[in-house]
């Protein structure tokens, strides 16, 4: 079955001329590392943008059901969606998280599996938005930028300390996991878009040597607002 392509025309009438302009709309399929954090700021970012237009109406962004936490199993779990060709992008959105240790706090995925996943994603023309360590890093890029390497609990640490001067001393965030609490964490990002996107851009050549940071973020980021 060949993708569906989802367009439409508008005809915009100016005095006595009239202008084709063609909107288009896309179907994506993202699988996410993250439960939570991710799914809940991808659909903020969505709702947002349709509502100021800079996402098509028509845009429709399905979010896999949360399986696995390590990028290979990420991946299965869009592959195993059905009918998956009739969606014109399909995308993953994982942590490079590379193991540190060993015990409480600790963590990360293989070099093994970071790769394979990389490899079949190739194969399948899935796109990755990689955040290296990790998801945490695109959220602290809404703030400021960071080119020094940095461990997975240190900037999820840096990420709650960022999103607590948005809050208000009733709802601020005590401990890491409380992020995933957030449903409306790309509400309160959503004015420093743009600066996560250039801080990101900014570190593209890290990821291209899969360097300690980087976040692909910007690039799925793009093709929404393409």
């Amino acid at each position: 079955m060949s993708r569906k392509k989802y367009q439409s025309l508008r005809f915009i009438s100016h005095g006595t001329r009239k202008s084709e302009t063609k909107e288009l709309k896309k179907a994506y399929l993202i699988a996410c590392e993250g439960e939570c954090t991710e799914p809940y700021y991808i659909r903020g970012l969505v709702k947002h943008q349709k509502t100021s237009q800079k996402i098509a109406a028509g845009t429709r962004v399905m979010i896999v059901p949360h399986e696995h936490s390590d990028p290979f199993g990420v991946l299965q779990d869009l592959l195993n969606v059905p009918n998956r060709e009739i969606y014109d992008e399909l995308w993953i959105v994982i942590d490079r998280d590379e193991v540190e240790g060993i015990g409480k706090g600790f963590g990360g995925h293989s070099q093994k599996n970071f790769q394979d996943c990389m490899k079949e994603s190739e194969k399948n023309n899935v796109k990755v938005a990689c955040s290296n360590p990790c998801f945490e890093l695109w959220i602290v890029l809404h703030f400021e930028y960071r080119d020094t390497a940095c461990s997975r609990i240190d900037i999820q640490k840096k990420a709650v300390q960022k999103v607590n001067t948005l809050l208000p001393i009733n709802l601020k965030l005590k401990k890491i996991d409380d992020l995933k609490s957030l449903k409306n964490i790309y509400d309160l990002l959503e004015d420093k878009l743009d600066t996560a996107r250039r801080n990101a851009e900014k570190l593209k050549e890290n990821e291209v040597q899969c360097q300690n940071p980087y976040s692909g973020m910007f690039r799925l980021l793009n093709s929404l607002l393409q």
